[in-house]
């Protein structure tokens, strides 16, 4: 009897934690990355934050080196890393008085249907004019249920010192 009982748990815990087929997954992951976009456009805090595995995922951003020199050129006390948290950035999406918007190109997906590494172009905008562009990575995880959003780091261009390549001028 014991022997049935922990066979049926152990059946049980399998389905309740069993990963996904590729196509379900990337589907599932690709439901990510719009609903963070879609957040960003409509100031959907709460939503947003939702995407994210902890209060503490990573969330980091590096200035690249010239946008560095430029903004230490006007503050010696400029950081090359910027250090943030995704709900500081939503925040600030949701506080601006002009629309902000997140775009991106060039979205590739590596997952083994357990944890999943993204990369991508992207670009930020705010009142329809371009801030920055760069590089963005996320790392996301499967917890059984949904995949959500482990860390995020971007490098970030200010488009008035570099203006971004794939805009035309």
């Amino acid at each position: 009897m014991k022997h049935s009982l922990a066979l049926l748990a152990l059946l049980c815990s399998i389905k309740c934690f069993s990963q996904q087929d590729a196509l379900t997954a990337k589907a599932d992951i690709m439901k990510v990355v719009s609903t963070y976009f879609n957040c960003i456009q409509n100031k959907d805090s709460i939503t947003f934050c939702n995407l994210f595995a902890l209060d503490s995922v990573s969330f980091y951003g590096v200035n690249a080196p010239d946008s560095y020199q430029a903004y230490a050129k006007r503050n010696p006390k400029t950081r090359l890393l910027l250090k943030d948290n995704y709900r500081s950035f939503i925040r600030f999406v949701v506080s601006s008085k002009e629309k902000a918007e997140e775009k991106y190109s060039n979205l590739t997906v590596w997952n083994d249907n357990t944890i999943a590494t993204l990369f991508f172009n992207y670009s930020f905008w705010i009142g329809g004019k371009e801030t920055n562009w760069g590089i963005e990575t996320w790392q996301l995880l499967f917890n059984g249920k949904e995949w959500k959003i482990m860390s995020a780091l971007f490098s970030a261009n200010d488009e008035q010192v570099t203006p971004d390549p794939t805009q035309k001028q």
